[in-house]
């Protein structure tokens, strides 16, 4: 029931689009992840240029996102989650850095973590979820193959294991559906997170 209620509330927000500005199609183009907080009534778009915030009531606000770096393809794309208050969480794909955006005044800090393994390596995440059973997100490392454990404090990231939740593209798909080893990345690492001791 959940899905479906976002998957309604995506596709009402994102209906309205063409009329509410004229740049849309190729901010669409960029998009490179988006959620949707059904306890608000908005969605939040990551694109290449930052994030942008869309609501029944506001119009479209972009947001800057201050220093923020990431590497494109061939490498799985940075990530953005929304945490247990409605702030919205963006990743570096590159760095263990995040970017959180206050749900409220739409203020961005900066968090650089402290890892407490592989601070020799390049750890970037392509994928964040929250976890209400952990009371911390959970990161995904794609260069590195590992997940980690990111306390609510934004400070440090603790790795808890390798994984590699990259899969081959299927042979056959539609065209308009995303695919590759980069698709659904936050959806298998939420089911990850279930099994996490």
């Amino acid at each position: 029931m959940r899905t479906a209620t976002a998957a309604i509330l995506a596709a009402a927000l994102f209906a309205g689009l063409p009329a509410c500005n004229a740049d849309t199609p190729s901010e669409t183009s960029s998009m490179i992840r988006y959620q949707v907080d059904e306890a608000r009534l908005r969605s939040w778009w990551l694109t290449r240029e930052g994030v942008v915030l869309r609501s029944a009531e506001d119009e479209r606000r972009a947001i800057a996102l201050p220093g923020w770096i990431w590497a494109d393809a061939p490498h799985c794309p940075p990530d953005l989650a929304i945490g247990p208050k409605g702030e919205v969480l963006v990743t570096s794909n590159v760095v263990p850095m995040l970017w959180r955006v206050d749900p409220q005044t739409l203020a961005v800090t900066v968090h650089s973590l402290a890892l407490d393994a592989d601070s020799d390596k390049d750890v970037g995440f392509a994928a964040l979820v929250y976890s209400a059973e952990q009371m911390a997100f959970i990161a995904y490392s794609d260069t590195q193959r590992s997940a980690w454990k990111v306390d609510l404090a934004l400070k440090g990231a603790t790795k808890i294991g390798t994984a590699d939740l990259r899969r081959s593209p299927p042979a056959q798909r539609a065209t308009h559906v995303r695919v590759g080893p980069c698709a659904d990345l936050g959806r298998r690492l939420a089911r990850m997170a279930l099994k996490i001791d």
